[in-house]
């Protein structure tokens, strides 16, 4: 195949130290630990804001990455730190509400911005207009989170949109759905029959798409909340089928799991209290894993209250779903093998306390070559606090957050970004410090040096795929291995979406044989002249 060289160096990244932080020099304050530091207060983000969603994007097209978060606009002006200006007024934003996504609707290379409340931004040079009535995008009340890709080939990213439960006299029921067709980038549409909703109802808390069979065609995943099973569309024809019992994702469910001997009967996991969910290729193999997130109760027996609690048979526990590869590309659980621990069900002689799972995220956070995770918990407690889980390689993890400052409470809200372009993922979240205090954002800097690591950072420029080039994927191919990256659109739960830019921690490899991408108009580019621990702009070929 021809090779194609379309690179532009635009970031020379900062040199690592040569030295690694020892124990007895990180800072015994809790703002700074082996990885992280805490530098909220120099960043410019107001001390009393909270967000429970966050999205990043590089809305001014300097080469630093933006971030939305509480209706609240923030341009980044970092150097060598971190920091932010407020510019929402300035942009045009004081009218934005809901929860957001940056999109660029209409490919003319500057983002611009669709909320749940039906609300549409189009940019004009960093200003922003209020045109939901031009689009008429007339989103259901329920609206809750919203993902896009490009689902009929265009080159225009199209809109779905997940609903919440309605919830009265502790009865639930549920909503479909809805998909819109992007016109040319000058209206949506509705349609109905692209992946027929309808007979799917659910509390979608989140939609990732990705390409997990590599023939060239985007799946998109909903994380479903309610002990609803989740759902895996799959595109067959010009529609989409749901096929998440065939590929093993969808969640478990065995009313025979467990006995109570107190009720007399039989119980077991009805499906999970998903929140998030995270595409990424964990083992290197090339292929995309799935770690779904769940909100599981765990107490069975009688409560303070005198009732009787069973909840902890039925709640089904969050799962790592490792890709089997070609030719079937089933999935397997293989959480109980990660080394991280399930809490134990019973009452109050055993119980431990829920697993709270929410918001969850993955970057490379210390480039050693390995897809690392964070993951959040929700409400005021002791023990639903943060998580940073570190890739030991194997589909095994350790929980590295317990000594750093990114530790906190109640959360919903967080991304990962290289804000100041050095080469390293840094952290923005939103939650307490402790159970009892208020909940604000809270931005990370990442201090973590290895002369032995490095990586490389690719920004992507979609032509026939459009300017959103969802599920495009990229391999990089060193001495060491294969390293798979996809552009992902939104992540997690609330449409949080992390840095466009493809960031890559490559460990100690000596040199990079390949980089293909695979872009989502089925279309592959073979590029060559690629080094290490730089900043590499990929231009989709015409």
């Amino acid at each position: 195949m021809k090779k194609y060289l379309i690179l532009m160096l635009v970031l020379a990244a900062c040199s690592p130290k040569q030295h690694v932080k020892t124990k007895r020099e990180i800072s015994s304050d809790n703002k700074r630990g082996l990885y992280f530091e805490d530098v909220t207060d120099e960043s410019g983000i107001p001390s009393d804001l909270a967000s429970s969603s966050i999205i990043a994007g590089d809305y001014d097209n300097d080469g630093r990455v933006d971030i939305i978060a509480k209706d609240h606009l923030f341009r980044n002006i970092s150097g060598k730190d971190i920091v932010f200006e407020d510019v929402t007024v300035k942009a045009g934003l004081d009218k934005l509400s809901g929860y957001p996504v940056f999109i660029d609707i209409n490919n003319d290379g500057q983002l611009d911005i669709i909320t749940t409340k039906g609300m549409v931004f189009i940019q004009k040079n960093k200003i922003f207009m209020n045109m939901s009535q031009q689009y008429g995008l007339r989103l259901p009340e329920k609206a809750f989170t919203l993902s896009f890709a490009d689902v009929n080939g265009d080159g225009f990213a199209d809109l779905l949109v997940g609903q919440s439960e309605n919830h009265e006299n502790n009865t639930f029921s549920f909503l479909p759905a809805k998909f819109y067709l992007n016109i040319a980038g000058r209206t949506f549409k509705e349609d109905p029959s692209r992946f027929n909703l309808d007979k799917y109802p659910a509390y979608v808390r989140g939609m990732q798409w990705a390409d997990f069979d590599n023939d060239s065609v985007n799946e998109v995943y909903f994380s479903n909340y309610r002990l609803k099973q989740n759902f895996l569309f799959k595109k067959a024809g010009n529609t989409y089928v749901e096929t998440a019992p065939k590929y093993k994702v969808q969640g478990d469910f065995d009313s025979k799991t467990f006995y109570d001997a107190h009720l007399k009967k039989s119980f077991g996991p009805q499906y999970g209290h998903t929140i998030g969910s995270v595409w990424a290729d964990f083992n290197n193999d090339g292929n995309f894993d799935l770690w779904a997130a769940n909100l599981v109760h765990k107490f069975v027996g009688t409560t303070n209250s005198g009732g009787y609690d069973y909840r902890g048979y039925i709640c089904d526990d969050s799962k790592i779903y490792k890709n089997s590869g070609a030719p079937d590309y089933k999935f397997t659980d293989v959480r109980k093998q990660s080394g991280i621990p399930m809490k134990p069900i019973g009452d109050y002689s055993a119980y431990k306390g829920d697993e709270l799972w929410s918001q969850i995220t993955a970057a490379d956070f210390d480039n050693d070559g390995l897809i690392d995770t964070y993951v959040s918990q929700v409400y005021k407690l002791n023990y639903s606090y943060s998580l940073l889980f570190k890739n030991l390689g194997n589909f095994k993890f350790k929980d590295v957050g317990d000594k750093e400052p990114i530790r906190v409470y109640d959360s919903y809200g967080g991304i990962w970004a290289d804000f100041n372009n050095d080469g390293r993922m840094d952290l923005i979240i939103s939650g307490r410090e402790t159970p009892e205090s208020d909940q604000k954002l809270q931005v990370f800097q990442n201090i973590y040096t290895n002369p032995n690591n490095h990586y490389v950072k690719i920004r992507l420029i979609g032509i026939a795929s459009g300017k959103n080039p969802v599920g495009t994927q990229v391999r990089i191919t060193t001495d060491k291995g294969v390293f798979l990256r996809q552009f992902e659109g939104v992540t997690g739960t609330l449409s949080q979406q992390n840095d466009p830019t493809l960031h890559f921690g490559l460990g100690n490899s000596k040199v990079i044989k390949s980089v293909q991408v695979r872009w989502n108009s089925k279309k592959v580019l073979n590029v060559t002249g690629v080094t290490m621990d730089k900043t590499w702009v990929v231009t989709e070929q015409k």
